[in-house]
């Protein structure tokens, strides 16, 4: 069973990607796109929360909480992801998001959470070895105008480091999971959708269901999806076997990126590849992090 929930996060989030692909490519804007994503979410899963009992309490802590919380781990990603797959295929998206645990390892090392180890300082090495060789000439990149595209990508898999770290060390005594992910979404949902429609970037599905329309509501029912679905995998995994959701992301938007978008990749993509797993690796294995998160916490949703 935990194999199976690993698979469904994964590709929950690869298709996630590829939804915010295809909206890209019909010319919806990134802001209206995660504004429209947050607000579908925050909807489906406030409503989940108030069938199980769980609607969040709004207190101050609890709402500054949710506005950094969701920021870091929701907002700011999700803008720059959905930003750079206009310009940068599927398939390199997921592999870049696989570093997320190698940034938080690296941040956790600079603010002193976590101890040097030979090792997991390795994998850091090889991390950022796979990244230099995706952003090598004729390696993954289509081409050198998209090269700042491919270093702006890499602040998301960075911010949802930072957003590890804080949820483990400022997360609100007695908040559960589901009703923290309906306050995450809620706050920003209605910071962003409401700005989004006075500047007139708020898509909405039309009755057509064009691809763009298939895509916005793809993006919604998925997220949707991953964020109950984590919770599930957090529940009876814990956070090492969560750890290794890098892996599937990476492989199944490769696979989406092939089918869906025919994307194709040359020796040096597969060789960075081969080096992000490898660091990812190293830095998960066999260690008992300083950050501990509380049982029952959320796990990392990407998107």
């Amino acid at each position: 069973m935990n194999l199976l929930l690993l698979l469904v996060n994964g590709t929950l989030i690869a298709g996630i990607y590829a939804c915010a692909k295809v909206a890209a490519e019909a010319g919806l804007p990134a802001f209206g796109v995660v504004a429209w994503q947050l607000l579908f979410a925050a909807a489906a899963i406030t409503g989940v929360a108030a069938l199980r009992g769980q609607l969040p309490t709004p207190d101050r802590r609890s709402m500054r909480y949710a506005a950094i919380a969701g920021a870091l781990g929701i907002s700011a990603p999700n803008l720059i992801t959905f930003a750079a797959l206009a310009h940068l295929p599927a398939g390199l998206i997921g592999v870049i998001g696989a570093l997320s645990p190698v940034f938080t390892y690296a941040i956790a090392l600079a603010i002193g959470v976590e101890r040097l180890q030979r090792l997991r300082a390795v994998g850091i090495a090889l991390g950022l070895a796979g990244v230099l060789t995706m952003l090598m000439p004729r390696s993954a990149l289509p081409d050198a105008a998209s090269l700042p595209w491919a270093l702006l990508a890499l602040a998301g898999p960075l911010l949802l480091a930072g957003g590890n770290l804080f949820r483990s060390l400022a997360w609100p005594p007695g908040l559960q999971p589901l009703s923290a992910a309906s306050l995450m979404l809620l706050v920003h949902a209605s910071l962003l959708a409401p700005l989004a429609l006075v500047l007139g970037l708020l898509p909405w599905p039309s009755p057509s269901l064009a691809p763009a329309d298939l895509a916005l509501l793809g993006a919604g029912m998925l997220t949707t999806a991953l964020y109950l679905s984590a919770f599930e995998l957090q529940r009876r995994a814990g956070p090492v076997v969560v750890g290794q959701l890098g892996y599937v992301i990476t492989a199944a938007s490769l696979l989406i990126g092939a089918v869906a978008f025919d994307e194709r990749h040359g020796a040096a993509a597969f060789a960075a590849v081969a080096l992000v797993f490898a660091g990812v690796m190293l830095v998960q294995r066999n260690t008992a992090p300083a950050v501990r998160p509380t049982a029952g916490r959320a796990a990392e949703c990407r998107p």
